[in-house]
């Protein structure tokens, strides 16, 4: 035993001796007087022990509040892409319904038709739709949509046929810039794949006052295309010594196109 807690068990045991050789009066005074000491440090005691607990039941409380917090945000995240789906089929809806009141709206016979798949080469170029000949669809038919011009039927087959679009360098419609007497040929023109496709109108005069913003329509002539249908909106005119040309940007988003309407009586 260390020397130390000799000492003191010592001072103890004679305290203990003194104390039970005194009168009862004595250790009644005694004890009072220990009492009156020891209270405040047992008071303060049992006020940290209150402390102690009430930082616990916050930490507990705490812990709660971060798992609801938790479980709060991943319903947030969960209502956020409901909405956002949700948002999504409102907006096909509303461009179907658009594209199904179209025919009615232009006074032409139409065959709806749906774009089954495309090639991503061909992306730009070529799309394959669910209608051919046993819906009236022919080679050579045009091809709208409720944006304006998108090409022509490429081959029809008995069940499904091959749009080829506007934006294909094949694909030549004569053009018309509004609020000018300009008339040109206009066709789609080779880009890269990971831009959008821009048409480019030729054969225009050198000193016409073309602007930026300006619609193109079909013209009607060569008997393929009606009259009028938009085409798309100017970009830039850049004129030449003899002649001039545009680019257009096309009415129709061919990255979203779902759609189309083959005419049948052009």
């Amino acid at each position: 035993m260390k020397p130390l807690n000799l000492i003191a068990l010592i001072a103890f045991l004679v305290a203990t001796a003194w104390v039970l050789t005194r009168s009862p009066e004595s250790v009644r005074g005694i004890q009072s007087t220990y009492y009156t000491c020891v209270s405040p440090f047992v008071s303060q005691g049992s006020t940290l022990e209150q402390k102690i607990k009430h930082f616990n039941d916050e930490i507990v409380h705490s812990e709660e509040l971060s798992l609801r917090l938790q479980r709060s945000e991943e319903e947030l995240h969960i209502l956020r892409t409901k909405v956002k789906h949700l948002e999504k089929i409102a907006e096909e809806v509303d461009s179907l319904r658009d594209a199904l009141k179209f025919p009615q709206r232009e006074k032409f016979s139409a065959v709806t038709a749906n774009i089954l798949r495309r090639n991503p080469s061909t992306w730009w170029q070529t799309a394959v739709i669910d209608r051919g000949t046993d819906h009236e669809v022919n080679d050579f038919q045009p091809v709208l949509s409720a944006e304006g011009l998108v090409g022509k039927i490429d081959i029809a087959n008995d069940s499904e046929s091959t749009i080829l679009f506007l934006t294909d360098e094949k694909c030549q419609v004569s053009a018309k810039i509004s609020g000018t007497h300009e008339v040109g040929i206009l066709n789609g023109q080779r880009t890269q794949s990971e831009d959008k496709p821009i048409l480019r109108l030729r054969f225009l005069s050198p000193n016409a006052k073309i602007k930026p913003g300006m619609k193109v329509f079909t013209t009607g002539r060569g008997g393929l295309f009606p009259p009028d249908i938009l085409i798309g909106t100017v970009m830039k005119y850049r004129s030449g010594s003899f002649d001039a040309e545009a680019t257009v940007r096309p009415s129709v988003d061919f990255e979203k196109i779902r759609t189309v309407f083959i005419l049948t009586n052009a």
